[in-house]
């Protein structure tokens, strides 16, 4: 059986799918596109997709892979100016061809070049300015990706010389299809559909990997709690993002923030009035907590949690930026 590629294979983004295939279908597209929605919603997948669309046709490579008109960096890795600057006396540190140098030559088998950067906000100041110069002067037949789930993050003179693409929340029950083909039971489905929030890349994991479902919600309930223990014991618990190699701490805390940021997502939906149905161990626990803490402490956690993932991806001490947040996040007990 051929196997399902390019847009077809998406679950949900009609919007945006829409858009690119008008563009497409016009010979109109854009140089530059930045696809923006929160984190694990597919941005990097519609990316891929709209590649596989223009690059694997008939009489080329059957995969984005192995394409030599496919560039692509989706690392957990900082991005430094290295990665983006033409210098092809060196190449780069992880990559044969610097982004600019891939950009420079002329397409090889297919009608054009593209490149996906994942996480844009993954780039230096400098690596953003490096950047500023090729979406300014585009050279031609080339596309260039940008996902980002912190548009904030970067360069305002950067995201205006792309065509912005904002990715919304799948649907319930398209989210519900999408891990029942995945081979998960309709239940099973249902379940994890409430918890993905419109999130096919957290489907897709959670299915995958249980355990790592699982330590998400361990992480979720014990970062949490923290809002009520004394400066000892949040300095305590913060020790262990310092107990191993700083780029293995770095791996776990993302995995922390991730399950903590999920669970006060909820307790925001929760708050509005607006939370769906979910297993009722977790909303019991997202009730107790809500009730203990001030109206607008959900909200400056959240914000709060997403600069120190934005800290962590930029190489700080993932224990030092773990530490300051979960002490800035401490309920005060009246005196």
């Amino acid at each position: 059986m051929k196997p399902v590629r390019g847009f077809a294979a998406i679950a949900g983004h009609e919007r945006a799918i829409s858009i690119l295939r008008a563009h497409q279908r016009a010979g109109r597209l854009a140089h530059a596109y930045c696809l923006i929605g929160e984190e694990a919603i597919g941005k990097a997948t519609v990316a891929r997709a709209l590649a596989e669309e223009l690059l694997l046709g008939e009489g080329q490579p059957s995969r984005l892979e192995i394409h030599p008109d496919y560039w692509a960096d989706d690392r957990l890795e900082a991005i430094s100016i290295d990665e983006i600057r033409f210098h092809p006396e060196r190449g780069a540190q992880a990559h044969d061809q610097s982004l600019q140098q891939f950009l420079s030559l002329k397409p090889f088998v297919a009608p054009s070049r593209v490149a996906l950067l994942a996480n844009a906000e993954r780039m230096t100041e400098a690596a953003q300015n490096c950047l500023l110069k090729t979406l300014e002067e585009p050279p031609p037949n080339t596309v260039l990706v940008l996902t980002t789930a912190y548009p904030d993050h970067l360069l305002q003179t950067c995201l205006s010389r792309c065509q912005l693409i904002a990715l919304s929340p799948v649907g319930r029950s398209t989210m519900a299809g999408f891990i029942a083909a995945r081979g998960g039971s309709p239940d099973e489905a249902e379940a994890l559909a409430g918890l993905a929030h419109g999130r096919p890349g957290w489907a897709v994991r959670a299915t995958a990997d249980r355990d790592w479902a699982a330590r998400l919600e361990r992480w979720a309930e014990e970062l949490a709690g923290l809002a009520f223990e004394d400066v000892d014991g949040v300095l305590t618990y913060a020790a262990r993002f310092g107990q191993g190699p700083q780029a293995d701490m770095r791996l776990v805390a993302s995995d922390a923030l991730r399950g903590f940021t999920a669970f006060l997502r909820d307790a925001m939906l929760l708050q509005a009035g607006l939370l769906s149905r979910m297993p009722p161990g977790r909303q019991s626990a997202l009730e107790a907590w809500v009730a203990r803490v001030p109206a607008d402490h959900v909200r400056e956690s959240l914000a709060a949690a997403q600069r120190t993932q934005l800290l962590i991806d930029q190489n700080v001490n993932p224990r030092l930026a773990m530490e300051i947040m979960l002490l800035d996040l401490r309920v005060r007990r009246p005196a």
